[in-house]
């Protein structure tokens, strides 16, 4: 007999009628779904994004348990008591909660009733301390947060009753002593793998790409000094920026005058809807570049070599569990624009090397898909079944 599963997460939905998450989420949550019938669902109720809430749960309404909105960690703290409740409410009609950490309202997770599966999506600690933007007092109350979130993480992690799955090995060996596997994330099914075709001409200039939003753990200044360095090699090479809406506002300062200086040269496109639009992106562009100071598995690695775009990225975090340097992929130090640059260099120029990795990127697509993903997590919230019952 298969355990009634409950799945709980700070990210957002908005209900109308039926359940809208974005796409990586709503897969995720609709695989386990046809693993676990009967699945419930506990997500952060607010109301509708633009462009964000683009997938329907097959997830009924009725099995839906609003969590409160938590916009900040400091909104999240004290949205601990309302959380708590809510919680008990899924644990009242589940045998194993999968919760995906981390969870703004972490004292929230306290008092548990049932045993439990921590999805560990990211670093909270690592976001902060490796990313340069935050200095001053920012830097002094955003790592004091992070560390009081990873100290209860660890402490959650490690009781009884509990297993983690974690997006790639280092995290998974920075929670010692817990209980579980590493993975790698993906939003993408199988049956889409190549489904778009590059549309752009042989000879069309060399375009490097980049997805995600403009945070300051992206690293985007150091991608676009390392393309500025690209530019002196190949000339006519542009950059193709596809971020979240807003995104374009976002970005002032040191990086508007960097855009600006590369003028025609640098698109923002902004924000491009899961599937044949962001697919597009991907199978017409020559390299993915990710410059991010800190990361779990990040899914546009997958998705970007799933449309034989080869991807360059740094080799933090869980970035090494879902890139093989120099095999599928090419990996370079954080912050380093001058490293970044000679790799893109040389996929620019040394079309074996890069072909091999095209090769290679897509066989390891094939293994990395959101099926492969959510059997992970399932096949853990049914060892802890059998462990517990």
């Amino acid at each position: 007999m298969s355990p009634r599963v409950a799945f709980v997460s700070a990210r957002s939905a908005f209900v109308d009628g039926a359940i809208h998450t974005d796409a990586g989420l709503g897969r995720l949550i609709d695989q386990l779904a046809l693993r676990f019938e009967g699945l419930r669902v506990g997500l952060s109720a607010r109301p509708a994004r633009a462009g964000f809430q683009d997938h329907t749960l097959s997830v009924p309404p009725e099995r839906f348990v609003p969590l409160p909105w938590m916009e900040s960690v400091a909104r999240g703290f004290r949205q601990a008591p309302a959380c708590r409740r809510a919680i008990a409410r899924l644990e009242a009609e589940a045998d194993v909660l999968v919760v995906q950490l981390p969870f703004a309202a972490v004292f929230g997770l306290y008092g548990a009733t049932r045993p439990r599966v921590y999805h560990v999506c990211g670093d909270v600690e690592t976001a902060v301390t490796d990313t340069p933007s935050y200095r001053g007092a920012r830097r002094v109350v955003a790592f004091a947060a992070a560390e009081l979130i990873h100290h209860a993480q660890q402490d959650l992690a490690t009781r009884p009753g509990t297993r983690i799955v974690t997006h790639g090995r280092a995290l998974l060996a920075k929670l010692s002593g817990a209980r579980g596997r590493a993975v790698v994330s993906s939003g993408l099914f199988s049956r889409e793998i190549q489904s778009v075709e590059r549309s752009r001409p042989p000879g069309a200039p060399f375009r490097v790409l980049f997805v995600g939003f403009l945070r300051p753990e992206k690293g985007f200044d150091v991608l676009l000094a390392a393309f500025e360095r690209l530019l002196a090699e190949v000339p006519d090479a542009e950059l193709m920026v596809v971020g979240g809406a807003g995104a374009v506002d976002r970005v002032s300062g040191p990086l508007r005058a960097a855009l600006d200086r590369l003028g025609p040269r640098a698109t923002l496109a902004g924000h491009a809807e899961f599937g044949p639009a962001l697919f597009r992106h991907y199978a017409d562009a020559d390299v993915l570049a990710l410059a991010s100071y800190s990361e779990g598995t990040p899914r546009v690695l997958v998705e970007a070599r799933a449309f034989g775009c080869p991807v360059v990225a740094t080799a933090v975090g869980g970035i090494p569990t879902s890139v093989e340097d120099g095999v599928d992929g090419v990996l370079v130090p954080p912050g380093d624009a001058a490293a970044m640059a000679r790799a893109l260099v040389r996929v620019a120029k040394d079309r074996a090397f890069r072909q091999g990795l095209v090769e290679r990127g897509l066989a390891r697509a094939r293994r990395t898909t959101v099926e492969a993903f959510a059997g992970e997590i399932a096949d853990e919230v049914e060892r802890l079944w059998e462990e517990t019952r």
